[in-house]
């Protein structure tokens, strides 16, 4: 009965031991091919389309760039 309690643990270990890491593995080549896929062919593209309106035109209030001195 022992010795069937001992090989279990044994076989249940080596298991998770080979399992893990495959499946890991796994995840990071399916995260991978996902990021790959989603990256545009030309950066300059996504960043202005991912630009608000205010930030292409440059208009003051974006954020962005020198603000004008305040007038007094």
């Amino acid at each position: 009965m022992a010795s069937t309690l001992i090989l279990g643990s044994f076989l249940a270990g080596s298991l998770l031991t080979l399992l893990i890491p495959i499946c890991l593995l796994i995840a990071l080549l399916v995260w991978q091919t996902r990021a790959i896929v989603h990256m545009p062919s030309d950066p300059g593209e996504s960043a202005a389309a991912a630009a608000g309106q205010a930030e292409v035109e440059g208009q003051a209030g974006s954020g962005g760039g020198a603000q004008p001195p305040p007038q007094s």
